[in-house]
């Protein structure tokens, strides 16, 4: 092994975050207008691939082609028990409806779904109930996240750490990571809730991850549920604070869920039958 490869392997983790932020904030900063330059449409839209782009290059830098096959093999990984379809497809809407319709019940005021934030993309007159499919599928196809997420950083960071504490340390990155879209009216209550779901949901992707034995295809799947679920349903987004009672209560229904699976799957591995998923 030369030096330059050792010295890319030992610092992998670093790098690699170094390099996702690279090849995606310049991007999210433009397209907020805190850059001196615009991103052409379908650029902003795929932003995310630069998560895909950024693993794909520190994997085959530091593990070469073997690394990089067997990274792209874990959205393969379907064979992995009914339980975790279901908790993909449904969790996401059994923590955010019921969020909405108990703030409404708190507040006594019904939820409004002519604000949500499908009807300022497709029009206020739109038959949203035909474009969730859709968008679901925009969602996998875009969204390049998890592969750098959960397929790079966290088999590294449990490679150190327990599965709980790798899992926070990435849930604070993940947060950080989106701090672009609050910056042109940046609110600090809300940035510190969305830094309270970003560790919550990155419990429950972990539980998904582990207990899949590594399905990036479960996680990309669930990911694009809980975005799917929160564009259809009055809930604050990263842009707005509209609806910030529903996110408020979507939130805390995370981190109960977050905490049961902490002690049901265990704070070690977040899963009692399967092995954490580590990158050495």
């Amino acid at each position: 092994m030369n030096q330059t490869k050792a010295f890319l392997k030992r610092h992998s983790l670093v790098l690699g975050i170094v390099l996702m932020f690279l090849l995606t904030w310049p991007i999210s900063l433009a397209n907020v207008g805190l850059m001196p330059f615009q991103v052409p449409f379908i650029v902003s839209i795929f932003v995310g691939w630069g998560f895909v782009f950024a693993s794909v290059i520190m994997t085959g830098l530091t593990l070469g082609k073997v690394g990089v096959v067997s990274l792209l093999k874990r959205y393969l990984l379907w064979r992995v028990g009914w339980k975790w379809y279901l908790t993909v497809f449904l969790l996401p809407s059994a923590l955010v409806i019921p969020a909405v319709y108990i703030n409404a019940a708190l507040t006594g005021v019904a939820p409004d779904y002519s604000t949500v934030m499908a009807h300022k993309i497709f029009g206020e007159s739109a038959n949203l109930l035909l474009f969730i499919l859709p968008w679901f599928l925009y969602e996998i196809v875009s969204n390049g996240e998890e592969i750098g997420w959960r397929g790079y950083v966290l088999p590294r960071l449990q490679a150190k750490h327990s599965a709980l504490i790798s899992t926070l340390i990435l849930g604070v990155i993940w947060g950080f990571w989106h701090l672009p879209k609050f910056l042109p009216d940046f609110d600090a209550v809300h940035f510190a809730w969305f830094m309270l779901h970003t560790m919550a949901i990155a419990v429950i992707l972990t539980w998904i991850y582990n207990g899949t034995r590594g399905s990036l295809l479960l996680v990309v799947l669930y990911h694009a549920s809980i975005n799917t679920v929160t564009m259809f349903v009055p809930m604050a987004n990263t842009q707005s604070n509209a609806n910030m009672g529903s996110y408020i209560g979507y939130v805390l229904l995370e981190l109960v869920t977050a905490v049961i699976i902490v002690i049901m799957a265990g704070p070690a591995r977040l899963s009692r039958t399967e092995p954490m998923q580590v990158q050495e």
